[in-house]
């Protein structure tokens, strides 16, 4: 084996230990291995930039893989015969090694075989998947912005005319992206945040992505003055990188700085050690827009009981069905008082979609029409349709044809995880929040981060303590202080904020604040069919077939064993880390031939997704840590998250993996296998926390997003819902918002 050349990290030594182990767990055939390919040569600069605090494991962990091969075979690892370096491989991956204490055996072969993936399949732009050769492995063309019709719907692999095409074709370089600085849009000023703070306003807004900036022009119009504080940066489209390794919220997700060095830490019961949260899908973005610039842009609406789960369950089945610990509970709002503003929002953001689930009534057709028809969409139709079912296009964010000035989507794979490239996916900072700078009534600061919601003597909120760009501490003082960050920061924020009324947190006086919390969870049942491809890198996750009828008034979750339901879909975007990186067959191991030979079936994989209803438990809270501080400097506690999976729910996922196999069966599927039901806390889907009520003593908000025992402040938040259902919540967060903005504006003018 020849060493790369200019090692940045690695001895020669060490170069010639992971060579060898990369080309056990990727070894050559007819097609290149790891190492021709370029891994350890990857692995060796990641570890020089973005992975340099995991030197210390890789040190520890090859010397440790050395003795072991010594003790056991008198040679070091990269001396010794393929097939004992396959033995300690698998030992390795048990956990069986002896005397390898650091780091945990099992953690380091995780880390080895996602360093491995990313050296195979990341862009070369990082010096791994040389002259794109892992790509040529798997057949997937690589960076296209661009498919058509006749290829969303082709039976025969789309390969692009055989051009394999990285960021580098298309003129993108991660080291120079953002170039551009930031945007120019009347009335913003990005030196803004440093300025002194202003004189009361009549509100402080916490965030400026999703809810905020959905919000901020229905206050600002109304007159009222506003300051928006954001900890990010108003990202611009030279920003938004066709580059899974960097972007994509399941590999490094660079445009979340903030929330990277404040991950909470989790376990499943008190009697457990915590770990930082692992995430089961996304992590959040920091910027003026948020996390809805990277989402995958699904925009639906619960159905009406939903809004009345608990007395649902229990005019059905009786209040004995719940589990225990269950702490399921109504909304205070109904379908009827969120319609119209479902519809507005859908019309104001330009939804794309059908009218075809009979689940929900709406008051005026979507102003869009449906996203074109791809290949796994349209098999899952004629299926579900033969069985009984109700299978309609998932109403989304992307425009199907040019709508409010913003271009229609080119139906792009790199999207879900990644930026738009031309507007096509609506976010906030695209039309509304320029709205409310046009007033001269918004005043946006950004690279502000705040660290402390104020109150005066009466325990009335009252402004907020900030830090600005240069992280000087400063204070905001407003009549009225919405947090309108994600589900964590919120409940962060309002525990750590404290006084003589308020000993516990802000609205927690009773003891609500943390509690009910939900977190969703997803898993895909895939299969394997020999006679047919997807092609499901010609389309974004956007496209996508799903069915209400499980989380229908209709279906007796009861006779089945469980209380809940799930919706089940089929949707494209396949991307090369992400199929490296996908759950495995009980027969297909994590790393050799066999593993290189499954993963070139990519594209005869076609996937049904589950994504569950959660119920709500007094077993799974949040609360502060008592030992773990966030990276910021500022030493603030991160939460600590007490979760797990309880037995309704494992029988909910058994239940419906089941059906998902019948149905990729029915399909044509030879084989089928899923993934795990947990994998751990986090899934942007994070719910619950700061519950919507009207009864104090059980809930921290009322229907207009105010905390009880704390006026002047309000929660704009998915951590409000009263529960989870298996329907993806953001479309209903901002029914919600919009409503409580409008009460909000109705109350100041009052």
């Amino acid at each position: 084996m020849t060493t790369p050349d200019t090692l940045l990290t690695f001895s020669p030594h060490q170069a010639q230990t992971v060579m060898a182990v990369f080309d056990r767990m990727f070894p050559a055939d007819q097609d290149p291995g790891a190492n021709e390919i370029g891994a350890t040569r990857y692995l060796d600069r990641a570890l020089d930039g973005e992975y340099e605090d995991q030197r210390r494991w890789y040190r520890l962990g090859l010397d440790a893989l050395d003795r072991n091969a010594e003790d056991a075979y008198g040679a070091p690892f990269a001396e010794c015969a393929a097939d004992e370096q396959d033995a300690l491989i698998a030992r390795l991956e048990d956990g069986d090694l002896s005397n390898f204490r650091t780091p945990p055996q099992e953690e380091f072969f995780d880390l080895l075989h996602q360093h491995l993936t990313e050296g195979l399949f990341a862009d070369p732009a990082y010096d791994g998947n040389k002259d794109t050769q892992g790509w040529k492995v798997l057949g997937h063309p690589g960076v296209y912005l661009e498919n058509s019709a006749e290829e969303n719907l082709s039976d025969e692999p789309v390969t692009k005319d055989g051009k394999y095409q990285s960021m580098a074709d298309l003129g993108y370089d991660p080291d120079d992206s953002g170039d551009g600085g930031p945007p120019d849009i009347e009335g913003y000023d990005p030196q803004a945040g440093a300025k002194e703070a202003n004189d009361e306003a009549d509100i402080v807004m916490v965030g400026m992505g999703a809810m905020g900036g959905l919000v901020a022009p229905v206050l600002a119009e109304a007159g009222l003055d506003v300051v928006a504080l954001e900890a990010g940066p108003w990202r611009t489209t030279d920003e938004y990188l066709p580059d899974e390794l960097g972007s994509a919220y399941y590999c490094r997700a660079k445009m979340g700085p903030k929330f990277d060095r404040e991950i909470p830490q989790w376990r499943r019961n008190e009697d457990e050690e915590t770990t930082e949260a692992s995430f089961s899908l996304g992590r959040m973005m920091n910027s003026v827009g948020g996390s809805v610039i990277h989402y995958g842009a699904w925009l639906r609406r619960f159905h009406p009981h939903h809004f009345r789960h608990r007395s649902f369950v229990e005019e059905q089945w009786g209040e004995d069905v719940l589990p225990d610990n269950c702490t399921l509970a109504d909304w205070p709002l109904s379908y009827d008082d969120l319609e119209p503003y479902y519809t507005r929002v859908e019309h104001e953001i330009g939804v794309s979609g059908g009218d075809k689930n009979p689940y929900v009534t709406r008051s005026k057709p979507l102003p869009n029409p449906p996203l074109r028809p791809f290949t796994l969409g349209e098999a899952f139709i004629d299926v579900t349709e033969d069985m009984g079912l109700n299978p309609f296009t998932v109403p989304v964010g992307v425009n199907s044809q040019p709508y409010d000035g913003r271009s229609g989507t080119t139906y792009t794979a790199w999207n879900s995880g990644f930026g738009g490239f031309n507007d096509a996916k609506w976010h906030p900072g695209l039309t509304h929040i320029p709205r409310a700078l046009e007033t001269g009534n918004f005043d946006l600061r950004t690279h502000c981060r705040v660290v402390r919601v104020l109150t005066d003597d009466e325990g009335e909120a009252c402004g907020v303590e900030y830090l600005d760009p240069n992280d000087e501490r400063k204070t905001q003082t407003a009549a009225n202080v919405i947090l309108c960050s994600y589900t964590f920061e919120n409940i962060r924020l309002m525990l750590h904020s404290t006084d003589e009324h308020h000993p516990d947190g802000l609205g927690n006086n009773t003891g609500q604040v943390g509690k009910h919390f939900m977190t969703k969870m997803f898993s895909d049942v895939s299969g394997y069919f020999p006679e047919t491809v997807w092609n499901r890198h010609t389309g974004p996750a956007a496209q996508g077939i799903i069915l209400d009828d499980y989380v229908s008034a209709e279906f007796d979750s009861v006779e089945h064993g469980f209380v809940g339901g799930t919706t089940l879909s089929a949707e494209n975007q396949y991307l090369p880390i992400e199929i490296s990186q996908e759950s495995l067959p009980d027969d297909v191991p994590r790393w050799g031939q066999a593993y290189k030979d499954h993963l070139r079936e990519w594209n005869q994989w076609g996937a049904v997704r589950i994504q569950s209803t959660n119920l709500p438990y007094s077993t799974n809270y949040i609360e502060l840590d008592p030992s773990h501080t966030d990276e910021s400097g500022e030493g603030m506690p991160v939460l600590r998250i007490t979760y797990d999976l309880r037995e309704n729910e494992r029988r909910l996922h058994t239940f419906f993996r089941n059906k998902a196999e019948e149905i990729l069966e029915e399909m044509g599927a030879t084989k089928t296998w899923g993934a795990p039901a947990f994998t751990g806390v986090g899934s942007s889907h994070d719910l619950g926390g700061c519950r919507m009520g009207e009864d104090p003593e059980e809930s921290v908000v009322g229907p207009d997003l105010e905390v009880h025992d704390t006026p002047g402040l309000y929660v704009y938040s998915g951590a409000a819902f009263p529960n989870c259902p298996g329907i993806n919540p953001t479309l209903t967060m901002w029914a919600m918002c919009l409503r409580a903005a409008e009460q909000l504006v109705e109350n100041v003018d009052s």
